[in-house]
């Protein structure tokens, strides 16, 4: 019988980001001191980037305990960091960033009041050589640095910092903002970016993350130095066409600056794993490889109409996908940049402020529960939902009195709502358990309505 092949979308690690994870030991990301529930990877067109939380727009519900069958299928990568990328340590730079400190003036939704930036282009079409002549130095090498551990001891070593992988960015204003995408910062215990232009062949600065966000794969930096920068116009995606010709820019398999050509294949590609937040995404034909990750997909205008960010790769051996890479919209990153910049993350998007793990026939058998649907495994203690009657261990089964098999269906019904509102959970709950669990084996079980009131996810 044929045997159908099987597809993913991959983003971190290797689709767009040079890890080094494979190619040298390991260094370990800082651990998060408090978990809030937050959107953590899944894998998706729009590129949620894969980890061990899945979460959902409006209001969502995450879930540190990780299936196996989960995983993502990432794209090859023989990309290992050279002698002089394992010994760097950008302590040693004198490149310093102040401080950051947010502006005065709150920026709007559609960047329309953020100052420094560039004008866009509509009148002046450029040929593939004027363009990359145009906006190359506005692109930058995005490196994340982790303490560096031992091996042996696990302990960290004073001071030491190793490379744990790079992507692209694009500076936006001559100020030093720059975006790129969420995975390509993340775990990080330092980020510099690498900008070569008028004023330095290569020049190494320390960067301020001012806000990054997993649901939507976006971060920005901020980097200072006394001379201009750079920076190119973030365009307007509603104008693209099918067939039109766009070129992709940034720094694969570490040939930086390096430019890709191709047509839009494709626009409002909407597709998410369970819980994911959609995004409208273009689908391209234009080279997408490890290290492209948030940098730009330019019209022949020379604005930033999306920013790259994921890939489509096989998860059969025997089927070989090229040519479908993706990039988030720039009108739909517009106000997840202006909130990035206003307040360090993305306002008005609700969390219950729960753990959970989906429970199906086969884990419910498992762990001795009576119910599918998903298990409360961690409450946050600051959310208001840590005031009402939900406890560890209760199984969502309903929600508003809709019944639920996942995130995603929680996502459909609470779609809209916004911090504050209130929604009634239906639980299945062991109140007499002899598991070695604690939730489940025989017992007693009841079924509660609980209303909880919505909080708002900063991030």
């Amino acid at each position: 019988m044929y045997e159908y092949p099987q597809y993913n979308f991959s983003t971190d690690p290797n689709s767009g980001y040079n890890n080094y994870q494979q190619q040298q030991p390991a260094p370990q990301p800082p651990k998060k001191k408090k978990t809030n529930g937050g959107l953590i990877i899944g894998v998706l067109i729009a590129a949620i980037v894969v980890g061990s939380a899945s979460g959902f727009g409006g209001s969502y519900l995450a879930s540190r305990l990780q299936d196996d069958t989960s995983q993502s299928q990432p794209a090859d990568n023989d990309n290992a960091p050279s002698s002089s990328d394992e010994q760097e340590n950008p302590e040693e730079s004198t490149n310093t960033t102040p401080e950051y400190h947010k502006p005065d003036t709150e920026v709007s939704s559609d960047l329309g009041t953020l100052e420094n930036t560039v004008n866009m282009n509509t009148t002046v079409q450029y040929s593939y050589e004027e363009l990359f002549d145009k906006v190359n130095e506005s692109i930058v090498v995005v490196k994340n640095y982790v303490q560096s551990s031992s091996m042996l001891s696990g302990e960290s070593e004073p001071g030491g910092y190793t490379l744990y992988g790079t992507g692209s960015g694009v500076i936006f204003t001559t100020d030093g903002y720059i975006v790129t995408n969420h995975h390509v910062v993340e775990g990080n215990s330092k980020i510099s970016v690498v900008i070569s232009d008028a004023y330095s062949d290569e020049e190494e600065i320390e960067a301020v993350v001012v806000g990054s966000d997993s649901a939507t794969d976006l971060a920005i930096l901020k980097i200072s130095r006394d001379q201009p920068f750079t920076a190119v116009a973030l365009g307007d995606s509603s104008s693209l066409k099918i067939g039109q010709e766009v070129c992709a820019i940034g720094n694969p398999a570490g040939l930086n600056k390096t430019i890709t050509n191709g047509i839009i294949s494709g626009l409002n590609r909407f597709a998410s794993e369970e819980g994911g937040y959609e995004l409208s995404s273009i689908q391209t034909n234009a080279a997408i490889n490890p290290g492209n990750s948030g940098g730009g997909l330019f019209d022949l205008y020379g604005n930033v109409v999306g920013i790259v960010n994921s890939k489509l790769v096989s998860q059969s051996s025997s089927t070989t996908l090229e040519n479908l890479g993706f990039a988030i919209t720039i009108n739909e990153a517009k106000p997840v940049i202006s909130d990035l910049i206003n307040y360090g993350f993305v306002t008005g998007r609700p969390t219950i402020g729960i753990t959970t793990r989906q429970i199906n026939e086969y884990t419910a058998q498992l762990y001795g529960l009576y119910a599918t649907g998903l298990l409360v495994t961690d409450i946050d203690e600051d959310a208001p939902v840590a005031k009402s009657d939900l406890r560890v261990g209760d199984v969502i089964t309903k929600v508003n009195g809709k019944e639920i098999e996942s995130v995603s269906d929680v996502q459909a019904i609470t779609k809209g709502m916004h911090a504050g509102d209130k929604i009634t959970l239906t639980v299945s709950r062991v109140i007499e358990s002899d598991s070695y669990f604690g939730f489940g084996g025989s017992g007693r079980v009841t079924t509660l309505d609980i209303e909880v009131e919505l909080t708002e996810n900063k991030g």
